[in-house]
């Protein structure tokens, strides 16, 4: 299953960097900043798929991160190209660092509860 994970990952990635090649509209800034929130939800869901983590957290977690990297995803693609004054751009990373987060917080959850 784990392989599956990595080889769709690897797919949307090369097709969305061949479209972002092949349609002038689709600006590189767009088309890479796509590609990073592919590539992170990739390796979040691939390490939640292999960790060793409670069953409810995965199956949770499993639902929430799709949903939030197709917002990263339509946020991504309506971002201006300029960096200053994105609130797009500030949205998706703000998106990627709460994925990120609920990752963290699931598989130290086991460890914070050990010590008390």
């Amino acid at each position: 299953m784990s392989k599956i994970i990595i080889y769709l990952g690897a797919l949307f990635v090369a097709v969305n960097t061949i479209i972002g090649l092949l349609i002038s509209n689709y600006s590189t800034f767009n088309y890479l900043s796509v590609d990073v929130v592919l590539i992170i939800n990739t390796i979040l869901i691939y390490r939640l798929s292999i960790d060793n983590i409670s069953n409810g957290y995965k199956i949770s977690l499993s639902f929430i991160y799709p949903i939030l990297c197709l917002l990263s995803i339509i946020l991504s693609l309506l971002s201006p190209e300029k960096l200053k004054d994105n609130y797009y751009t500030i949205g998706f990373i703000l998106m990627l660092f709460i994925e990120i987060s609920l990752y963290l917080l699931a598989t130290n959850l086991r460890h914070i509860n050990s010590k008390k």
